[in-house]
């Protein structure tokens, strides 16, 4: 599983529990972006976030959440995309600085903005492979947790944030989480647009959601995690009981309670043949909004 998998998370091993924090959507604040990159859809981004996204898009209100994970000691830091805001060169190294003082390993995936129009790697995506992979879906391995890592982002029309994972993403990535289970391993699986219709407007949504569900229908999987929404909610896949968990953006100020700015912390150990996951959502200010807890029953090898 080699060409599937970066380095592992770097810090003790042989831990009982294994503390994730899950985060999404911080829309880090631009640099100056050029002329010569907005003759095209950046250019109604820009328009956006000037007249609007960059006064409710906060970077104090991102350092102080950031600032409570560091507080916790986690293992990992999960970014689920939209680091961006317009998906420049000059933007994927900006997030790459912010990616490096996060204070814990981070592992990350784009999103609808980070892919926004059509652009060389080098000057983007590989900007942040320390972070994720040169292929997608990648994994990395905690203990006995493994993260997988989905790029449901892609270019789109004017007005449009669909995502789509593809044929050939997801039969590497049915591969992927059959090998997974087969080794008896808790699986988190990482993706940026909701597997599941409803959560977003259609316009955002996930065009092969249905595709994706069927394959967690047939692979299983003991938790997805995305963003996209910036809504902090708690569903299923459909058809199955695997937990879908979305988080607010980390950026975000808001008056509506689950939209405001907020983290999941994650933390996951055996339970018996099985894994149990308890969820406590964290806003800015350090106070828990909601938890939960599943006991998921594995898929342990022979």
């Amino acid at each position: 599983m080699s060409h599937d998998q970066p380095a592992d998370f770097s810090s003790p091993r042989g831990k009982s529990v294994v503390t994730l924090a899950h985060i999404s959507d911080p829309h880090l604040p631009p640099p100056p972006v050029r002329w010569q990159e907005i003759l095209n859809k950046r250019a109604l981004s820009l328009v956006s976030w000037k007249r609007f996204r960059r006064h409710v898009h906060l970077a104090a209100t991102c350092e102080a959440l950031v600032s409570d994970i560091g507080q916790t000691g986690v293992d990992g830091i999960l970014v689920s995309g939209d680091l961006t805001n317009f998906g420049t060169p000059a933007e994927f190294a900006s997030a790459a600085r912010w990616l490096r003082t996060l204070p814990a390993p981070a592992m990350v995936i784009p999103g609808n903005h980070d892919c926004m129009v059509k652009q060389p790697e080098t000057t983007g995506l590989a900007q942040w492979r320390p972070w994720a992979a040169d292929t997608f879906p990648y994994v990395r391995i905690h203990d006995d947790v493994a993260v997988v890592g989905v790029n449901s982002g892609i270019p789109t029309p004017p007005f449009m944030a669909c995502g789509h994972v593809g044929a050939r993403q997801r039969t590497r990535l049915e591969r992927l989480l059959e090998r997974l289970g087969e080794k008896g391993l808790c699986r988190v699986v990482m993706i940026h647009h909701p597997p599941r219709r409803g959560l977003v407007p259609w316009r955002k949504s996930l065009l092969d959601s249905r595709e994706v569900a069927h394959l967690f229908q047939r692979t299983g999987a003991e938790i997805v995690l995305h963003g996209h929404s910036h809504d902090a909610t708690l569903t299923r896949i459909p058809g199955t009981d695997i937990p879908l968990l979305g988080v607010a953006s980390a950026s975000l100020t808001s008056t509506t309670p689950q939209r405001q700015a907020c983290w999941n912390h994650l933390a996951i150990h055996r339970d018996g043949s099985g894994w149990r996951i308890n969820l406590s959502r964290h806003r800015v200010d350090g106070s828990v909004s909601e938890r939960a807890s599943w006991c998921r029953p594995g898929r342990m090898g022979s």
